[in-house]
């Protein structure tokens, strides 16, 4: 299991693991609603095949996936795209997990858009066995490093990237940028101050619109693997 600790291989204190049990099992194109606020979607694309079990209890879910190009679950807070971070308030999300993979791409983190501008962003705390992300897209392109910012006793490095003609919540062509804060040292565990990365991108000039959606994510690419949200919250105060 790739990201077990800091850099210096200390490992990450984390709560014991409460099971997983109960929910409903997705293994195909989805999305809803499951009360509380949350809701819930599974996407994925090309090769290979994926479940998600969304288990009822805040956002916690769990996943398996085998020899997938592109698969993405994700569970969180939808929004009515009419209004920016700042109007809702403030947000933030805790989250503990387990996981496997056998290399390619682990992403594990808070995901969302916005629309007018539309962006599509990731805040990522931990990944997999693999190299950790950062410069490189997974199509072997490069990201833009924008700067640094400071969240939850970390230091995060921004990287941008302008997608085009690519498929997007608005349409199956559509051209946006990327926001990527990936966090020095991953962790599988804690709290994570969305609304500081927000602010921080704004400070750095990457804009943002209205909020569609905030979720906590796993994003795994030309791998197999599984994961288990134990803990997972998204809330706005």
């Amino acid at each position: 299991m790739g990201g077990s600790g800091g850099e210096d291989g200390t490992p990450n204190e984390c709560p014991p693991a409460t099971p997983l049990i109960g929910g409903n099992e997705y293994c195909s194109h989805n999305k809803g609603h499951m009360g509380n606020g949350y809701g819930y979607e599974l996407w994925a694309d090309g090769g290979g095949s994926g479940c998600m079990t969304v288990h009822g209890t805040n956002a916690t879910f769990s996943a398996s996936w085998s020899n997938v190009y592109d698969f993405l679950g994700r569970v969180g807070l939808d929004f009515d795209q009419s209004q920016t971070h700042t109007q809702i308030g403030t947000i933030s999300a805790e989250f503990a997990e387990t996981k496997t993979d056998d290399g390619g791409l682990t992403y594990v983190g808070i995901y969302g858009w916005t629309v007018n501008p539309l962006r599509e962003f990731y805040i990522l705390d931990d990944w997999g066995s693999a190299e950790k992300p950062g410069g490189t897209s997974s199509d072997g392109t490069p990201r833009n490093f924008v700067g640094t910012l400071t969240a939850d006793g970390e230091t995060y490095d921004v990287w941008t990237k302008k997608r085009e003609n690519m498929l997007a919540i608005t349409g199956d062509s559509e051209t946006f940028d990327q926001y990527f804060s990936i966090r020095r040292t991953a962790r599988q565990c804690g709290t994570i101050s969305v609304s500081e990365h927000f602010t921080q991108w704004e400070e750095l000039g990457l804009d943002l619109g209205n909020l569609h959606e905030i979720k906590l994510l796993v994003e795994a690419q030309f791998n197999s693997g599984s994961i288990a949200l134990t803990t997972a919250t998204v809330t706005v105060e």
